[in-house]
């Protein structure tokens, strides 16, 4: 039988994490007592310790002793490590019958059927746990974790609040509230619960990624970018943040550099489709379409269900002509999400069905998507000058009374005409549906006020007579049918008003709309815009009462290489 010296000794290595000595000397032991269960329980211990399967010294261990909790407890960790969930679960429920009221072992369980997706069952068994012991904060953070799994992020906020407020520096709690308000769209407050857990653990480098996401989804793209370049720091392998940091900088329009770093996430990890399909957007932008295209097929082959992939790809193809082979493409979107509104505009580009409008949420994801780098690539790239020109021709034809005016500023963007009206603005409202450009637009810090709405919902809200000048600068151009946007501008100009916006012209008809002898007065082209006919809104707008001041030719902007034509139209009120 194991003296008091030698159980003593045993114990002495333990707590003092000499574990190479504690599995020797166990050993040593048991060719003494191989009936003991208690050396068995710390061989097998000693083993886990170092990273060694311990699974079968824990198996002797509870035989010998059967109806010991804590050894079954442990013998179920050491199943849980090695991803054996259902021996694991069994040792649990054993330690259980023998120990009901153990709150520990009710966690771990709960650990286990969350793992094993049993979600209703870990919340049930953590609740448990909670009763037994109401102030054991890691269950309260594990049950956040069900909870938020289970989509209740309110409730697992709550759960990761009662564990700070037992365990105020508990880094883990921090980390999960954090992406829960993160999920809740609580930015600002998810950024200071990151923040609190880097000055817990600064080294935390999954922390300093989940702050990087948060700050680059705020638009604080140079604190994102270093938040990224830490974790990468203290990670140098992490694809996945390699990869988001090319994220950050094709955002900030640093395209070699985003390339770069793409490529360095799939020296590490060759089959990470996301870098695949973002470094092909880059190439794409970088005006090398064959490599782009190599690389969206790459993406796919290794996650054929990657849908942006499909999407991007089929755009691709769209810009080189390649009609059939887009259709394709966004059809296998449209199949991997059916009812995707935003593909289902894209389809109907390309099959020449003419709808009356983009459907919101394309519109929301598209400048979402593009806008930290809009006002650079628009600019730069597609020699975009309409915000100036429009204010130009009203400046220039305006007859209105008073110094400045109140000014409705359509689909304000990033607030481009914002910039260029504001010296004649005496107030200035913008309307948009992306809430990142709307972003861009506030640190513009120009106009009072800004509001996240369709723009026909919004101006049937306004006062009527209450603005001097509405503008709508490439607004139009993802709305066909315009009949009650006129009557709404027409209704909120003050008598005397300006109303100034562009469209794209439309091109000759196409051979079906020549044959059957009809031109129509607006169309869905295959960019995903629509044209219109000059005819068409002068007559829309003097069915409203407006006088038609201007009709002015504008080259709209340059894409592919070629001039996009258009018109600028002043109406007066």
């Amino acid at each position: 039988m194991l003296d008091a010296a030698e159980r003593s000794q045993l114990e002495t290595l333990f707590y003092s994490g000499r574990f190479t000595e504690l599995e020797d000397r166990a050993r040593l032991l048991l060719t003494q007592h191989s009936g003991s269960g208690f050396i068995w329980n710390v061989l097998g211990l000693s083993l886990q310790m170092q990273g060694k399967d311990g699974v079968a010294a824990l198996q002797k261990a509870t035989e010998l002793l059967p109806d010991d909790a804590d050894i079954h407890c442990k013998l179920g960790n050491a199943l849980s490590d090695q991803g054996r969930l259902n021996e694991a679960e069994a040792s649990y429920r054993r330690a259980l019958e023998i120990k009901p009221d153990y709150a520990e072992i009710h966690n771990n369980l709960s650990i286990t059927l969350k793992e094993l997706g049993r979600l209703d069952e870990a919340e049930a068994s953590y609740r448990r746990a909670l009763e037994i012991k109401p102030d054991y904060a890691e269950a309260h953070s594990n049950l956040g974790i069900t909870l938020k799994e289970l989509g209740r992020l309110d409730e697992a906020e709550a759960s990761y609040r009662r564990a700070l407020e037992i365990k105020p520096d508990y880094a883990e709690a921090h980390s999960n509230l954090g992406i829960t308000l993160k999920g809740l769209g609580q930015l600002d407050e998810a950024i200071a619960s990151y923040r609190r857990v880097l000055e817990i653990k600064p080294d935390f480098a999954e922390v300093h990624s989940n702050l990087a996401s948060a700050l680059l989804e705020l638009g604080r793209l140079g604190e994102a970018e270093a938040s990224y370049r830490r974790v990468l720091e203290l990670k140098p392998d992490f694809a996945e943040a390699l990869c988001d940091l090319g994220n950050v900088l094709w955002q900030l329009n640093r395209l070699d550099e985003a390339e770069a770093s793409y490529r360095r996430a799939l020296e590490i990890k060759p089959d990470l489709a996301e870098a695949h399909c973002n470094l092909g957007n880059t190439l794409w932008q970088l005006n090398r379409p064959d490599e782009a295209e190599a690389s969206y097929r790459r993406a796919l082959k290794i996650k054929p269900e990657l849908a942006i992939a499909c999407c991007n790809m089929g755009g691709l193809l769209k810009s080189q002509g390649r009609l059939d082979e887009a259709l394709a493409c966004f059809q296998q979107y449209e199949s991997l999400k059916p009812g995707n509104c935003e593909m289902q505009h894209q389809i109907a580009s390309l099959m020449g069905i003419n709808t009356d409008r983009a459907p919101i949420q394309y519109i929301e994801n598209l400048f979402d998507t593009y806008a930290y780098k809009f006002d650079s690539h628009l600019q730069q790239r597609l020699k975009y000058e309409i915000p100036k020109k429009i204010v130009v021709l009203i400046t220039q034809h305006a007859t209105l009374p008073g110094e400045k005016w109140n000014v409705l500023d359509l689909g304000c963007g990033t607030g481009l005409v914002g910039s260029a009206i504001a010296p004649f603005a005496r107030q200035l409202t913008g309307v948009d549906l992306s809430t990142k450009m709307l972003h861009m637009a506030r640190a513009r810090n120009l106009y009072q006020r800004l509001e996240h709405q369709d723009l026909l919902v919004m101006m049937q809200h306004e006062k009527a007579s209450s603005y001097d000048v509405i503008i709508a600068a490439d607004v139009f151009i993802y709305l066909g049918k315009l009949d009650g946007i006129f009557s709404e501008i027409k209704r909120l100009l003050c008598p005397g008003g300006i109303a100034a916006f562009s469209i794209e012209a439309m091109e000759t008809s196409s051979v079906g709309e020549a044959n059957q002898g009809v031109q129509p007065e607006y169309r869905l082209e295959l960019s995903g815009r629509y044209s219109h006919t000059p005819d068409f809104v002068t007559r829309l707008a003097i069915a409203d009462g407006f006088q038609v001041e201007k009709v002015v030719s504008a080259q709209i902007r340059t894409e592919n290489g070629k001039p996009v034509n258009g018109y600028m139209v002043l109406l007066r009120s």
